[in-house]
């Protein structure tokens, strides 16, 4: 794949219109990865309401609840409904359906789980919920008194390793969006026991955290959401500047890299361009161009980074290295035609792959979300589709979880689900070769590896049903005000 690599790459570039309508939380959060593993950007592009998919996500969902009888799913049941409940109101003008929507969202408050990570997430995932159905107000006092408790308790785990490290950072900044969204601005300055503010304690876990590829990811999020809800100079001035710490750690990293194994998924340069990309998403989002060119050429190695993937790395990372090149303002400098370079791509990983891999499914879903998003699905080979198909049919009732994290029965679920909504065809997941209700409840996947990616299904259902606001919702007050690319849309 060629594209240009022109020495202007900081300058702000007049930004092509690829990406024209997007809401700014779909361009700062603009992945399956985001939604589905992270719940971050929940909600987006919304279609309306929709009483045949409602019925779907329900039965998907009830299901779900049976096969791991966890209070987590308990929640999110309930929280289901009354988001399905409350988009039919709006829709309907339907008082009774309102009514419904408080009795379950009233249940959801009750049976948030009580088990740390599992409830911080649930806090998180219902604000944003309320938030963006303009139902906060009636359950104000609760959900601040638990979104303070969440980020008491989250600052107090425990993490031995730096996955732990990382996912805690993750969990920060869900309940910090989620304040911020809420407008609830005395969390965000909240001092804990210490006398830290839980912005302090969030910073701190990114220093403990060795790997750059958990590092850098984790950073960049909890960067992105820190300039979102104010805080963007407790990122990059002071005593401890924390985005010239990543890229000083970076810098070292690369002029002493090292190969690593894969893990399934990644390998060589997507170790690095994954989280270097999520980085530039993050400087754009800070409005903070100057790092660009601190120790080297940020955008410039990103670039190289790109070129040098395998075609089956490139079709998991293109979503998003051209966001973060979009954001910047200097997309068409290096990409002159993205509707061509998304074709070059595609077609370079249909001809690398069997459809048989562990997470072609992954593959796949980022590349149909990608071409709606361009606006130019008719540029969508059908072969994605089957591959994803296929690729969920041999996997949902597999023990690939045990091959690879990316194998879960539960994770495919969630990008099948995310996938096949954006297409419009739900029904495919409910079609003899799929059968997603039943085959859940015959997921293979142990209590371990259920306790991690379940909430991975839970995630896609919310957001789906999220989407079914009218269309013409917009982005919150948090996000209504971010200018990304140097400029105002």
């Amino acid at each position: 794949m060629h594209f240009s690599e022109s020495p202007q790459s900081h300058q702000i570039a007049s930004r092509p219109q690829y990406f024209k309508g997007l809401l700014n939380e779909r361009r700062i959060f603009p992945t399956p990865w985001h939604w589905c593993v992270h719940g971050l950007g929940i909600g987006q592009e919304a279609t309306g309401f929709a009483p045949d998919k409602s019925e779907r996500l329900l039965e998907i969902s009830l299901v779900l609840s049976q096969k791991t009888k966890t209070d987590y799913h308990a929640f999110a049941h309930h929280l289901l409904h009354g988001i399905v409940a409350t988009c039919a109101a709006i829709s309907f003008g339907d008082r009774h359906a309102q009514q419904r929507a408080h009795e379950q969202f009233t249940s959801a408050i009750f049976q948030l789980p009580s088990e740390p990570w599992h409830y911080a997430r649930a806090c998180a995932l219902l604000t944003e919920s309320l938030v963006k159905l303009g139902q906060l107000e009636t359950y104000r006092h609760n959900v601040h008194w638990h979104l303070g408790m969440a980020l008491r308790q989250v600052a107090t785990l425990d993490c031995a390793n730096d996955k732990l490290r990382y996912e805690k950072l993750q969990l920060f900044a869900n309940l910090l969006l989620a304040a911020g969204q809420a407008g609830f601005s005395d969390l965000l300055a909240l001092p804990s026991q210490n006398g830290e503010t839980y912005i302090d304690i969030a910073l701190q876990v990114t220093t403990t955290i060795s790997d750059v590829f958990y590092r850098g990811r984790g950073s960049a999020i909890i960067f992105s959401v820190l300039a979102l809800v104010g805080y963007k100079e407790q990122v990059c001035t002071g005593a401890q500047n924390h985005l010239q710490t990543l890229l000083d750690l970076f810098e070292e990293e690369l002029s002493h890299s090292q190969s690593r194994g894969t893990d399934g998924v990644h390998e060589g340069a997507d170790y690095y361009i994954f989280p270097l990309s999520l980085i530039l998403n993050a400087i754009a989002v800070l409005d903070c161009p100057d790092y660009l060119t601190y120790n080297r050429d940020w955008v410039q190695q990103t670039v190289s980074f790109f070129h040098s993937l395998s075609p089956t790395s490139q079709a998991s990372q293109i979503t998003f290295f051209v966001y973060a090149l979009d954001n910047l303002g200097v997309l068409d400098v290096h990409i002159p035609n993205v509707v061509t370079f998304f074709h070059q791509c595609m077609e370079g990983y249909l001809q690398s792959t069997d459809g048989s891999q562990v997470d072609d499914y992954l593959r796949c879903t980022y590349l149909i979300h990608l071409a709606y998003q361009l606006g130019r699905p008719d540029i969508l080979n059908p072969q994605v589709l089957s591959i994803l198909s296929e690729n969920a049919a041999q996997s949902l009732l597999s023990s690939r979880y045990l091959e690879s994290t990316y194998g879960s029965s539960y994770m495919v679920a969630a990008y099948a689900l995310s996938a096949f909504d954006r297409v419009d065809r739900l029904d495919v997941l409910f079609g003899e070769r799929l059968g997603l209700p039943e085959a859940i409840s015959r997921f293979q996947d142990d209590d371990s590896a259920t306790a991690i990616h379940s909430p991975r299904t839970a995630f896609a259902l919310i957001e789906t049903a999220l989407r079914m606001r009218p269309v013409e919702s917009c982005d919150t007050p948090l996000f209504s005000n971010i200018q990304l690319g140097g400029r105002p849309d």
